[in-house]
């Protein structure tokens, strides 16, 4: 791309890994927004792969970029979270929470140092949610020029969640989550493999029905104690037109916002302040 042909040729990738530094530093000023996914790597029950995730992170990142391009950019993922309520389960991998708001506060840093003054954060694992928000509060502090955003996938369309959910438990490989995998990638999922977990009040023990109970009051329990195959909610219940719907929809309403993120002023750094120090009487 050169001269006049930057703003009518598409570019080649919105990857920023696919790309060359030169064919960055001429996309650049074409593509304000830089959206970084981060995924898990952990236990999805018997019928779902370990980077569901991952995948369903990246997916929806490739498909806004694709949506809104070339005013997008994608970094590569995360493809490990904070999983350690699934250790349990084996090959789960997890990072601590301030090792993964680490990574996040350095590899937004580094998006900023190159010219970046707008980021998305799309993260595909619910169990990171409290990590990016310390992250968040973190770079809005050291980096106060920087329009921050972040979601998950499923909480950008909770009320189409109400609608197609069948369990009243659920939130983990669930007719949900499941539904999503199917349209993203159809290889993480082994159809035949795929089981009930613990869908209703009745499959959880008495601190998983507590942990339940009273909305707004968190009594965190790991997976192995809520279900013995790591799944809560039905994935016999997904179908692929489920997750279509489910994944275009949040790709529309996560486009709609950065269309306007996109048109925000540029944010100034933050004034230096001095002391000037006191005169002695």
């Amino acid at each position: 791309m050169t001269g006049k042909d930057k703003m009518t040729i598409a570019p080649r990738s919105h990857r920023l890994a696919d790309l060359t530094w030169p064919e960055i530093d001429d996309l650049r000023p074409y593509a304000p927004v830089a959206i970084v996914p981060l995924g898990a790597t952990e236990q999805h029950g018997h019928g779902l792969a370990q980077r569901t995730d991952t995948t369903r992170a990246e997916v929806v990142a490739d498909l806004v970029a694709q949506r809104l391009s070339p005013k997008v950019v994608v970094t590569p993922v995360i493809p490990v979270g904070v999983s350690e309520h699934h250790m349990a389960f084996p090959g789960t991998l997890t990072l601590s929470p301030i090792t993964l708001q680490q990574v996040i506060v350095e590899l937004v840093t580094s998006l900023h140092r190159h010219g970046w003054r707008k980021v998305y954060v799309i993260t595909g694992h619910g169990g990171n949610n409290a990590t990016v928000e310390i992250a968040v509060t973190r770079l809005r502090t050291d980096l106060p020029d920087l329009h921050l955003a972040w979601s998950g996938i499923t909480p950008v369309v909770a009320d189409l969640t109400a609608e197609f959910a069948e369990s009243r438990i659920r939130g983990h490989s669930c007719e949900i989550e499941t539904s999503q995998a199917m349209f993203a990638d159809p290889d993480l999922v082994l159809p035949d493999r795929l089981t009930r977990g613990s869908a209703t009040f009745d499959d959880l023990d008495q601190a998983g029905k507590l942990s339940r109970s009273r909305p707004g009051i968190h009594f965190p329990q790991t997976y192995d104690n809520l279900s013995k195959t790591g799944t809560l909610g039905d994935g016999t219940k997904a179908s692929v037109a489920i997750g279509a719907r489910l994944v275009e929809t949040a790709v529309e309403r996560i486009s709609g916002f950065l269309q306007e993120f996109i048109d925000l002023p540029e944010r100034q750094s933050a004034p230096v302040r001095t002391t000037v120090p006191q005169e002695t009487p």
